[in-house]
C-alpha cells in the first residue's frame, strides 16, 4: 500500500472512530465492558494517544512519551509478557482531555501532527525503510503504520461494545468511514 493510500485508509478509519467517540454520552464515561477492561474515557483518549507516539515512534525514532518520561509501550509490553494488570495503563494520562469537545479536538491535532511527519516521509522510506520498535520487533513503516491503524480499528470496536452495552442505541454502520 502506497503512502497516499495508505493515509486516504486511515482518513476513513478515523471518520468511524470520531463518530463513535462523538456518541458517547459524559456521564457514562466510567462504563466499562467488565473490570479488566479500559473505560470508555480511556478508550477515546487512547485514539490519539497511540498515533501520537506510533507515527512519531515508526517515522522518527522517538519513542518517548511526555506524560511518561520512561518508555510506556516497553513497560506495558513487559507486563503483558508477565501477565500482570499493569499493561492496561490505567492513567495514560493526567491531562488528557476529558470532555466529547476536548478529546475529538486533541485527536484532530494529534492526527495533523501525524499526518505533517508522515509528509516529510518519502514513497520509498514508507515502502522499504525497515525500522525497530522498543519491543523487539522490525518491519518497514508502511507495515507497523498499517499495525496501527488495525489496532485503532480494534478498540474502535471495543468502544463500539461498550457503547452498546451501556444502553447507547449505535448502529454497526456508524463504524464505517464516510
Amino acid at each position: 500500500m502506497r503512502r497516499y493510500d495508505f493515509i486516504n485508509w486511515f482518513e476513513d478509519v478515523r471518520v468511524g472512530t470520531r463518530r463513535l467517540i462523538s456518541m458517547m454520552p459524559e456521564d457514562s464515561f466510567e462504563f466499562r465492558l467488565h473490570s479488566n477492561s479500559q473505560t470508555m474515557l480511556q478508550l477515546a483518549q487512547m485514539f490519539a494517544k497511540l498515533e501520537e507516539q506510533f507515527v512519531k515512534g515508526v517515522c522518527t525514532g522517538d519513542w518517548t512519551d511526555p506524560t511518561h518520561p520512561t518508555d510506556t509501550r516497553s513497560q506495558q509490553f513487559r507486563a503483558y509478557e508477565e501477565e500482570t494488570d499493569d499493561f492496561l495503563d490505567e492513567n495514560y494520562d493526567i491531562e488528557s482531555p476529558d470532555t466529547i469537545d476536548e478529546i475529538l479536538d486533541h485527536l484532530d491535532r494529534i492526527h495533523q501532527d501525524a499526518l505533517d511527519i508522515l509528509a516529510l516521509i518519502s514513497d520509498k522510506e514508507f515502502l522499504t525503510l525497515r525500522v525497530a520498535v522498543p519491543w523487539g520487533e522490525e518491519g518497514t513503516i508502511q507495515r507497523l503504520l498499517i499495525g496501527m491503524v488495525e489496532r485503532e480499528i480494534h478498540h474502535r470496536s471495543e468502544l463500539y461494545f461498550a457503547l452498546r452495552e451501556s444502553g447507547v442505541p449505535v448502529s454497526e454502520m456508524i463504524i464505517w468511514g464516510p
